[in-house]
């Protein structure tokens, strides 16, 4: 089925970027016709047309030198020649005649401060680039985009992003979270979109992460990088955790190996890589209790400030970290030349576990569920080019990705304690005294994706591209309580599947989109415009009648589709000046888990309004954004980019209140239940002003501020059932959403080269505004929602390396530093203060639990991690 996908539909992501320029004669000025352009290394090339002109497409992002010669000219080669995605590297040669010419004259260019072809927002990442920042994955360095809040591109929710790797989107539908982790080592470059994009890119409203992966090379390479480091920090008081600082809390190894395949040469070439990577986490409890019950006759009393506490039974009281992860990854991509054309083969693995913290664990830690992830990917892509001026993409993907989540993996196992235990075992201000979280969460998102795109230079001004995808996903979920109590003969049990008590369910949507987008370049402007068309089934069916939930019969719901225009408009204004205008729709179905959780619209009396059922017939939501930008250089290394944007969002998810109806055989009627809607609606403006001075002479300098202002009728698409079970009116106006922050400012520097003797050093500053919180008193709300703002955050992280001769090799030594100034930034409040310590008028009474009351009012978790310093070495071969 996949091969058909292939052959009857495909994807659009270009990956590759072009050179284009003219060719002229170093004394006349005049078109040299016919010259040869190559770049070396690559099977791409061109000859100039009549007046000079060239263009060579299909270039992979990198650095490159390019080779120009003509018949009775010399030969000029070009050095550092950087090729990005979906970008044009204006290139013009001079050829001296070869009377005057003999030797092979190669020279350096410079890229240009001003991308004179960029009609929306966006920042190319290279693998060098993440090799001198203090990241440890791709996502952070996305966080350091102008626009972008912690995953929120311009304002949306998060899900709002399409992430493609080598031009395939991975995200897991589920919830639209990236799929699996893609390894800096295995890097070629990260494209990402902030603002508008292309036709070409679908199943997104807020932006795009573009991300290209290596090939192996024709020689052998190695790489090793290893460190080691843990949390330093002086406030022991709020962190608890072991009396020294661990050198093996962090770890990571990783490296890779590429080059040719033994007896094949540089007709196919690997790239494998692995990563190991662990972390300990900040959050530490102990394990002052074991994770069972016991009747209260043969508990253990224990005494505290003489009162008496009694105990299921006591632990040995160890450290225990509470928020701890470990992964591992494992990468192979084979490329080689098939049938005349290029052939990648990419495959990527990756296991994850870890625990989520939980305040109510603190000395229960064993209790507390832990999440295993699996992911599996293999993305197949076949480049066939007709001509120098048109090529061909065949991909074809398949990936998977699985999470569970349990205390003990056999849900019959038998240390599962009663379920009711940890109802009992809470007492006022109290952690856990026992019991286990008795959760049994499975699920896995299954996708198979088939996509072509042609790329085509018709005419020297216009580059048409051209493209379908189909996309087939298989969502299985299987989500129930364990069961321990009278009806069980106290033995764990699994309850009846088809029940609200146990949810299951096996879908099989399916997406399909068609795109045609021309790139237009004049000398006095460049256009983007294309026209995009999505469509999606869930292939389900719904209740037809939602005040007879469980009666009625059921229709199979519509297929959902948009036409999508797009326009960008590059408008230079002088030789370092160009002005953009950009504008587009963009379409996106909600994360499927809201289409189709708890499906079996039956109604729970205990649950009510915290059961939401899942609607299969949902319309996709929908964003209009403009923007209007100016990149202006000042000179060859510096410039400024000050853009102003503003989106319209409709069709957002919401919920609605439905009151099952009297005397049609309902059970529970007159009871209220919500379902999943398209009602919530917002707008984001912003501007953003991003400063660059790159390296030069040993210093590099980027700067960019953003002033945004979100709003929406709700943050959370459940926020009217939340108003419902409060008490509250539901929002009847725009407030600002909870990811509103209003000021952000991020600060990169860097001094020096590793390969000098000061080393290299970089840093990373950002500085936010708080973000908002809902005012209460006592449970009751105080102020419009969202109306009151958390404290500010302010973090640096360093960075610093430097390249040591030991013998033959010439390892690297490098330190890393987060939270380098130990900030005590605040992620969370309570809301009657708005600050991370509560006012303890509105919380009466005393701890009646094993701890003290100031223990479980204090919240470690309401802020950012702590310094974390690693110290590690990297070896290149």
């Amino acid at each position: 089925m996949l091969a058909l996908s292939v052959l009857l539909a495909g994807a659009v992501s270009a990956q590759t970027g072009k050179v284009a320029g003219r060719v002229v004669d170093a004394q006349s000025g005049g078109a040299v016709i016919g010259a040869s352009v190559l770049v070396v290394d690559t099977d791409r090339g061109a000859s100039t047309d009549v007046d000079g002109y060239y263009s060579v497409i299909g270039i992979r992002p990198g650095t490159y030198s390019v080779r120009v010669s003509a018949i009775g000219y010399g030969t000029r080669v070009v050095e550092g020649v950087r090729v990005q995605i979906n970008r044009t590297t204006d290139l013009d040669v001079e050829l001296a005649e070869e009377t005057t010419q003999t030797e092979e004259v190669i020279v350096r260019a410079e890229r240009p401060i001003v991308q004179r072809d960029l009609t929306s927002s966006a920042a190319s990442i290279s693998s060098e680039e993440l090799e001198a920042l203090p990241v440890q994955s791709f996502s952070d360095v996305v966080n350091l985009q102008a626009g972008v809040v912690e995953g929120h591109f311009r304002g949306g929710r998060t899900g709002e992003v399409a992430y493609l790797v080598d031009g395939v989107p991975v995200n897991d539908v589920y919830d639209q979270s990236f799929a699996f982790q893609v390894e800096n080592e295995a890097i070629q470059e990260v494209e990402v979109i902030s603002g508008t994009f292309n036709a070409e890119y679908g199943q997104a409203q807020s932006g795009v992460v573009n991300i290209v992966t290596k090939d192996g090379g024709e020689d052998y390479a190695v790489s090793l990088t290893a460190y080691g480091g843990g949390y330093a920090t002086g406030a022991s008081d709020l962190f608890e955790r072991p009396e020294s600082v661990s050198a093996t809390g962090n770890v990571e190894a990783n490296g890779s190996l590429s080059g040719p395949v033994p007896g094949f040469g540089s007709r196919l070439t690997f790239f494998a890589s692995g990563r190991v990577v662990r972390n300990d986490g900040y959050l530490y409890g102990r394990r002052v209790v074991q994770p069972v019950y016991a009747e209260t006759d043969q508990r253990v009393p224990v005494e505290v400030d003489g009162r008496t506490v009694y105990v299921p039974a006591l632990g040995d009281s160890t450290l225990a970290s509470l928020n701890w992860g470990e992964q591992e990854t494992a990468q192979l991509k084979l490329t080689g030349q098939v049938f005349g054309g290029r052939l990648a083969l990419n495959g990527l693995l990756q296991t994850d576990r870890g625990q989520n913290y939980d305040h109510l664990f603190r000395y229960n830690p064993d209790g507390q569920t832990t999440v295993h992830g699996r992911s599996a990917s293999i993305i197949g892509t076949y480049t066939l080019l007709f001509s120098g001026s048109t090529f061909l993409d065949l991909k074809a993907a398949t990936f998977q990705n699985a999470v569970d989540e349990y205390v003990y993996e056999d849900p019959l196992d038998s240390r599962y304690p009663r379920d009711t235990a940890l109802r009992e075992l809470s007492p006022n201000f109290s952690f856990y005294l026992g019991g286990a979280r008795p959760t049994q969460f499975a699920r896995e998102t299954r996708t198979s994706v088939g996509r072509f795109d042609v790329t085509s230079q018709v005419t020297r001004r216009h580059l048409v591209k051209g493209g379908a995808e189909v996309k087939l996903h298989d969502l299985a979920l299987d989500r129930f309580d364990v069961l321990n109590n009278a009806s069980t003969g106290f033995e764990p049990d699994i309850p009846p599947a088809g029940t609200p008590a146990h949810v299951s369910y096996d879908q099989q949507p399916i997406e399909a989109s068609v795109y045609v987008q021309d790139k237009m370049e004049f000398d006095y402007l460049v256009v983007n415009a294309g026209v995009r068309l999505d469509y999606f089934d869930a292939r389900t069916e719904v209740p037809s009648d939602f005040t007879q939930p469980r009666t009625s019969e059921r229709r199979a719901t519509e297929a959902k589709w948009q036409l999508s225009p797009r326009l960008g408009l590059a408008y230079p204004i002088s030789e370092a000046g160009v002005v953009h205008v950009a504008y587009g729709h963009f379409f996106q179905m909600p994360p499927f888990d809201f289409l189709f959780t708890n499906p079996d619209y039956i109604f729970d009396p205990e649950l009510g309004l915290g059961r939401p059922f899942g609607y299969a017939d949902l319309e996709p939501q929908q964003t209009v954004a403009y923007e209007v930008g100016l990149q202006q250089g000042f000179s060859n290394t510096v410039g400024l980019d000050l853009t102003v944007y503003y989106k319209d969002i409709r069709n957002l998810l919401g919920t609605r209140i439905e009151t099952i109806a009297a005397g049609v055989g309902e059970d529970f009627q007159l009871s209220r239940y919500g379902r999943y809607v398209n009602r919530d609606y917002g707008n984001v403006r912003g501007v953003t002003v991003s400063f660059e001075r790159r390296p030069l002479d040993g210093f590099g300098l980027n700067v960019d501020y953003t002033y945004q202002i979100a709003e929406a009728n709700a943050s959370d698409p459940r926020d009217r059932l939340l108003a419902e079970q409060a008490g509250n009116e539901p929002v009847k106006q725009l407030v600002p959403v909870e990811w509103d922050r209003r000021h952000q400012l991020n600060v990169r520097a860097a001094v020096g080269q590793a390969d000098r003797s000061f080393g290299l050093v970089s840093l990373v500053a950002q500085l936010g505004s708080g973000l908002p919180y809902t005012p209460t008193q006592a449970d009751q709300r105080t102020g419009v929602e969202n109306s009151a703002r958390r404290p500010g955050v302010a973090t640096v992280d360093l960075f610093a390396t430097r390249v040591v001769r030991l013998g033959g090799l010439e390892p690297g030594l490098f330190l890393r530093v987060y939270n380098l100034l130990d900030a005590r930034n605040v992620t969370n409040v309570y809301t009657d203060t708005g600050l991370p310590t509560p006012n303890l008028r509105y919380y009466s009474g005393a701890a009646l639990g094993l701890n003290s009351k100031d223990e479980f009012l204090r919240r470690p978790d309401f802020y950012v991690a702590p310094r974390l310093v690693q110290v590690g070495v990297s070896l290149d071969l």
